[in-house]
């Protein structure tokens, strides 16, 4: 499980009860006006601009936040699998690079290992494998974008929500009573607005490009060093090659 996702929202969740029962939040910010304008009409205009596959991966994608990042932050791991590999391959052959370990990465070691002995050609195997990766990249990017929209969208409907307000004050002109906590009730819909858009959708959209980010690290260290074993190179030209993806964390 990711800790920095599982401590944010944990600290989020302690912050905003922390605030209402201090008081640093009035209860009035706590409204249905300012849920139905921002959230409301953020979710209505995605469903127009989003395609229904993209808008499903997306909201799928929620649950990448909280997956363990571990290989992907260190892939040490991930180097002393090829290194093994290219150990067994050129001490036992080729043939043994299908029984490259299927946990790393989520199998694309294994995938890219068979699809080596499959074809035996190195510039095949790196043109087939690199779309797949710069495919998935654009996938991603999608994604990304989508909660990025979000971000954008939603100071939008908290400025709409204000304005709504604002003309509810001003029907309320003659009673001069009402028009302090109308106007209090206007300008929340502008917190939630931004609220929404810096506390949930820019971190979401960051949080899932830098995941992106690493495990296209990873999948560039596996093609790499598995191209290096179908030149022959030796085990120890094999490891340093793939030194720079360990030095890109530094």
């Amino acid at each position: 499980m990711d800790t920095s996702s599982v401590i944010g929202l944990i600290s989020l969740a302690a912050l905003v009860i922390l605030g209402i029962s201090t008081g640093q939040i009035p209860a009035i910010v706590l409204n249905f006006h300012s849920v139905f304008v921002v959230v409301g009409g953020v979710a209505v205009t995605m469903l127009i601009n989003t395609p229904i596959g993209l808008l499903t991966r997306s909201l799928g994608s929620i649950s990448d936040l909280f997956t363990r990042t571990g290989e992907l932050e260190n892939p040490e791991r991930t180097v002393q699998a090829v290194v093994q590999l290219a150990e067994q391959a050129r001490s036992r052959g080729m043939m043994t690079m299908k029984d490259a370990d299927p946990g790393i990465a989520g199998g694309f070691l294994k995938r890219v290992a068979s699809a080596a002995v499959e074809y035996n050609d190195s510039k095949f195997v790196r043109e087939v494998i690199e779309d797949e990766i710069n495919k998935e990249v654009d996938a991603r990017n999608e994604i990304v974008n989508f909660y990025r929209t979000m971000g954008l969208l939603s100071p939008m409907f908290g400025l709409i929500g204000t304005l709504l307000g604002i003309i509810s004050v001003l029907k309320e002109l003659s009673n001069p009573e009402n028009i302090g906590p109308s106007m209090a009730l206007a300008i929340s819909s502008a917190l939630y607005g931004i609220g929404f858009a810096n506390i949930i959708c820019i971190p979401i959209a960051g949080k899932l490009r830098a995941k992106a980010w690493l495990e296209t690290n990873i999948k560039g260290l596996i093609l790499t060093g598995v191209l290096e074993i179908m030149k022959g190179s030796v085990p120890l030209i094999v490891e340093r090659r793939l030194q720079v993806y360990l030095s890109e964390k530094k």
